[in-house]
């Protein structure tokens, strides 16, 4: 979309161009990519640019919080990077851990709109049942209920595409593999299994045999199939001739890669599946409150650190064998409404107008589901408010499991998720689901009330303390001739990503405070120096382009952090002879980096040269 042109060419620069991209996808509110060299990524500007609600490495991953329109940004992402490389990142700091969770995530995230839009119809289907407002011997229900079962029960097909273009792979073969898995064939001798009767043995050259096992809704057999076709492939590409391969490396592949899914992959992955769910039931059976609180306070750490990904595969497991869920999903809705309520305490506590206007929309998003932008716009910042949505999570996910809450339909837990706890057989279901959310809500919102949590911890901008319409004056950092930004050859100062900019090329060695204030930041190669203007103006003074590759050599520093100075004070000497020699530009940029905070920032000095009683603009609140 072209309103979202700008934000994404400036984030595709911070993360080291379209070149230091391998893979591109998104969640309900990340950006998420894979990167050939991680260290390129500029994390501290993309948190800093607007329309970016956060960043981290998750594993893997690199992972841009955007909240709410992520799939309107991703779809510019998809139209600038265009093709990508497909190179695999370097593994030599990945552990089996952070590549099992991005395995995880690349796999089910392309999935999860399946997943949640006929978990939902199943889960209003249950809710038209129980008040008798649909009946299940009706068509209209027959038809419905197929629609809200087709991704569970053709899984293989669904996660064949996305495990196929994980791995980088062939889509196509990957979904032979998972045709035959649910094969009419195979379909019919399982259920024929099932239902007593005789059933003659499927055995592959008279020898081999092959169990009849129900595939259909299973997880792990495809993605295992999937992972040994992306290498039995390759082998049998590399050496087919050239001129026969496009025939007959397909059909020697699925030679090779569906017998071996047949005989071993796919009872394997079964029976690991099988082991899970009862595993997982077991623990939720004999210490069901214990686990329910544990995940219900824990959950948001969890999605912090990527680790939810994890548990998908069991709850789809789950859902497969049992029909229904009452160990993941039940935690997952205590966690929800918990950090939905701790997100409206702040919304009715906070006397900040910007906070008030964040912690409704987050809140109003986390009721229907999505919580990242609470969290992270307003209950990581606040600190206490996260704690009292742990609090809440858990005190709730022990009435779930004490009930035995049953959710019938996967979806996005939160208030229209609801629907999925209607259980025909069990009218109190609903009941429990919704009383417990109220808890959560409820919890959360007054704990948040009772630990409160300091107003200036409220936004990661300083809290604007000018008079409204008041000018504060910026002066010259260095004695010199001031440069067009644009000029510069760093895009995150030409394009002005961390906030209004002057370049200055100085004549001058001195370096003098452009605002008075207090020194807050000095970088360690002390290229870069920081205040806190006593106006609240927020000044960065940088020193050169590349500069930090010299480690602090021809720098030195006059003041030191918590120094308090005056305009025009001495700050660093910097030698322009040795940073030119070196090979680098020695261009002072004067940087507002809360230019946000304010309503313009005018440049007042119309001549090029300039000295360090030369006022170069005014910000004006």
């Amino acid at each position: 979309m072209a309103k979202y042109t700008d934000l994404v060419s400036n984030l595709i620069d911070l993360i080291g161009g379209k070149q230091n991209v391998t893979n591109a996808w998104h969640c309900v509110t990340r950006l998420r990519f894979n990167l050939v060299d991680t260290n390129k990524v500029k994390i501290d500007e993309i948190k800093k640019t607007k329309g970016v609600m956060g960043a981290q490495f998750s594993g893997e991953q690199f992972q841009i919080i955007i909240g709410n329109e992520v799939s309107n940004v991703f779809d510019e992402v998809e139209e600038q990077l265009g093709t990508l490389s497909g190179e695999t990142p370097s593994k030599e700091k990945s552990s089996l851990i952070s590549t099992f969770m991005d395995t995880i995530s690349g796999i089910f995230t392309p999935a999860m709109p399946a997943l949640i839009g006929s978990g939902l119809l199943k889960g209003f289907l249950a809710l038209v049942t129980t008040f008798g407002l649909m009946s299940i011997e009706s068509t209209g229900y027959q038809v419905l209920n197929m629609i809200g079962d087709c991704a569970f029960y053709f899984m293989p097909f669904i996660l064949a595409v996305s495990s196929a273009r994980k791995f980088k792979t062939n889509e196509y073969l990957a979904l032979c593999i998972s045709g035959v898995l649910l094969y009419p064939t195979m379909v019919n001798g399982f259920n024929a299994q099932v239902a007593g009767e005789a059933v003659q043995a499927l055995k592959l050259f008279g020898v081999l045999p092959i169990p009849y096992l129900n595939y259909s809704s299973s997880v792990i057999p495809i993605i295992l199939a999937t992972y040994l076709l992306k290498h039995v492939y390759q082998i049998v590409k590399k050496y087919m001739p050239a001129a026969i391969s496009t025939m007959f490396t397909p059909m020697v592949t699925l030679l090779f890669v569906i017998p071996i899914t047949l005989i071993v992959l796919g009872p394997i992955g079964t029976y690991i599946g099988g082991f899970l769910g009862q595993g997982i039931s077991w623990l939720f059976k004999h210490a069901g409150f214990v686990a329910g609180g544990v995940i219900g306070a824990t959950y948001p750490l969890l999605v912090m650190t990527g680790m939810h990904w994890a548990i998908t595969p069991i709850m789809v497991n789950t859902f497969a064998t049992l029909g229904y869920d009452n160990t993941m999903m039940p935690a997952l809705l205590a966690a929800t409404f918990a950090m939905a309520g701790a997100t409206f305490g702040v919304f009715f506590k906070t006397k900040n107008e910007e906070m008030k206007q964040i912690s409704l929309s987050s809140g109003i998003s986390a009721i229907l589901g999505i919580t990242e932008p609470a969290m992270y716009g307003v209950t990581l910042k606040l600190k206490k408010p996260f704690y009292a949505a742990m609090v809440g999570g858990g005190a709730s996910g022990v009435l779930f499991n004490l009930f035995d809450l049953k959710s019938f339909g996967m979806s996005m837990p939160g208030l229209i998720a609801l629907a999925g706890y209607a259980d025909s057989k069990n009218s109190l279901n609903l009941i429990i689901a919704i009383a417990g959310s109220l808890l959560a809500f409820i919890l959360a919102f007054v704990v948040t009330f009772i630990l409160g949590f300091k107003e200036d911890e409220e936004t990661t901008t300083t809290t604007k303390t000018i008079d409204q319409g008041k000018q504060i004056a910026l002066n010259a950092s260095v004695a010199g001739n001031i440069v067009p930004v644009e000029s510069l050859t760093d895009p995150t100062f030409s394009e002005q990503i961390m906030g209004y900019t002057v370049a200055i090329n100085p004549t001058s060695s001195t370096i003098t405070a452009p605002i008075a204030g207090e020194v807050v930041m000095i970088a360690d190669t002390k290229h870069a120096i920081g205040l806190k203007g006593d106006d609240g103006l927020e000044v960065l003074v940088h020193l050169g382009i590349d500069t930090v590759e010299l480690k602090g050599d021809g720098f030195t520093p006059y003041v030191s952090i918590g120094d308090h100075v005056s305009m025009g004070e001495k700050l660093m000497g910097m030698d322009i002879k040795a940073i030119t020699e070196a090979g680098y530009d020695p261009v002072v940029l004067t940087i507002v980096t809360n230019s946000d905070d304010y309503l313009k920032i005018l440049p007042v000095h119309e001549e090029d040269k300039v000295n360090e009683t030369t006022q170069i603009s005014v910000a004006i609140s």
